[in-house]
């Protein structure tokens, strides 16, 4: 059966927005048998993930991202990742902390450390709080950059944009409190990095420029030895 010729037919006579919501289980159905597909036909090690591609898939990673469309794998990383411990070697996340609360935020990282392998690296970019609220301070032009997709009227505007980003950003995060997650989810090694570069050979050059202008980048590395994640107490033993 020709599919995608029913959900033309399907919109015509019902209309689109009824069409959607009625054939939303199949394409939910199809999407979850895709990704126990995908899940099951992965290498043991060395996966190279993209957590919250979004729209910006990366060729030859396993793009994870809770919405159909332009991921390998469909899932909802709030509930941890499909991954077995110690099968990744490099994980990037873009953009994608500041959309959860901190303690969810806190989760994923110690899920990031579970499945990197010894030595693996978690790269984390997120909107600067520091570098917004000190912009604030003074006024700094950077506030009115043309390089911000809405533009602002106050200067308390764009730092309410990068705080609340119309209800989607859920908890910002600056140089000590983003590290500070990293080394409660167990990293040993933690480095503010420029964007693009990395310690990670995988990871150098994955950024989206469009967004280097106000992010912070931050990785974690992994040690030789693991430890031991207590997510209850938040930190590691």
């Amino acid at each position: 059966m020709n599919w995608e010729r029913v959900r033309r037919l399907a919109s015509k006579l019902l209309g689109r927005r009824l069409a959607i919501r009625l054939s939303d289980p199949y394409y939910r159905w199809r999407a979850s048998a895709e990704t126990h597909r995908r899940l099951c036909s992965l290498p043991e090690r060395g996966l190279l993930v993209n957590l919250g591609c979004g729209y910006r898939p990366l060729p030859g990673w396993v793009n994870v991202d809770s919405a159909r469309g332009y991921a390998d794998v469909v899932w909802d990383v709030r509930g941890g990742l499909p991954f077995r411990d110690g099968s990744c070697r490099a994980i990037l996340m873009e953009h994608l902390i500041e959309h959860l609360p901190r303690e969810e935020g806190y989760g994923l990282a110690t899920e990031c450390y579970r499945v990197l392998e010894p030595g693996g690296v978690l790269r984390i970019s997120t909107p600067d709080a520091e570098k917004f609220l000190r912009a604030y301070v003074v006024n700094d032009p950077f506030l009115y950059s043309p390089e911000f997709s809405e533009p602002i009227e106050s200067p308390l505007d764009r730092v309410n944009h990068m705080m609340r980003a119309h209800g989607h950003h859920l908890w910002a995060y600056d140089e000590t409190s983003l590290g500070r997650l990293l080394q409660q989810a167990g990293f040993d090694q933690i480095v503010r990095q420029a964007g693009q570069v990395s310690l990670s050979v995988d990871l150098a050059g994955t950024d989206h420029p469009d967004r280097e202008f106000e992010s912070l980048y931050l990785e974690g590395k992994k040690g030789q030895e693991g430890k031991l994640v207590d997510r209850r107490s938040g930190g590691a033993s």
